[in-house]
């Protein structure tokens, strides 16, 4: 009953949430970093699948060309849009230590700046999918998947969608632990607060 009372059933579902968020932004992290790192070096490097002659002979009777690489646009926001994913994911960082702040001193502001990032993540997630797939249908068929970095970048989408729907579990969950601590905050104190402002107010009377 006094766990309850004092909500530590709650905060203990928070701390693991956070803890999800963490991991969560470290693998979508890594994976648009890997991206950044190296994208420019794949495409410098990586030998581009040999173009078959029936498919060629066919996109021109056909008139409708046959795209064996990618447009300098659809590689150019891939790389820009990787780079905003990662400045991005330092500010989530960010929010989830403000996070950790409500677990000691019970205030729902602590909660704003997370929330905030949750839903700007939901867009950003969409955004970095997006522009994955657009560098993926920018090639013909044949040729959309057949390198190296094509078929990373098909992981990665999968990781990004992934993102998204925790993202929507993550909103849910914070709008209401938010809500928690909005009733609780200043009528309900803590145990381990409570002890030590007894534990403070002996000391000062001895």
């Amino acid at each position: 009953m006094t766990d309850r009372v004092c909500g530590c059933n709650v905060v203990t579902a928070a701390g693991v949430v956070a803890s999800l968020q963490l991991i969560l932004l470290v693998l979508t992290l890594a994976s648009t970093g890997l991206v950044l790192d190296r994208y420019r070096l794949w495409e410098t490097y990586e030998a581009r699948g040999a173009i078959n002659e029936t498919q060629a002979a066919a996109a021109i009777a056909a008139g409708k060309p046959l795209e064996v690489t990618a447009s300098i646009w659809s590689r150019g926001f891939v790389e820009l849009g990787m780079a905003w994913y990662v400045g991005f994911g330092s500010f989530w960082l960010f929010s989830i230590l403000i996070l950790a702040l409500s677990f000691k001193y019970y205030r729902p502001v602590f909660v704003v700046p997370n929330f905030t990032a949750l839903v700007i993540g939901c867009f950003m997630t969409l955004f970095a999918f997006g522009i994955l797939l657009w560098r993926i249908l920018d090639e013909s068929k044949d040729y959309q998947t057949n390198d190296y970095e094509e078929a990373v970048i098909c992981y990665i989408m999968g990781l990004l969608l992934f993102a998204f729907l925790c993202c929507i579990f993550f909103i849910i969950f914070i709008a209401k632990y938010h809500g928690f601590l909005r009733q609780r905050y200043g009528h309900q104190v803590p145990k381990f607060v409570q002890s030590r402002a007894r534990t403070g107010y002996h000391d000062e009377a001895y």
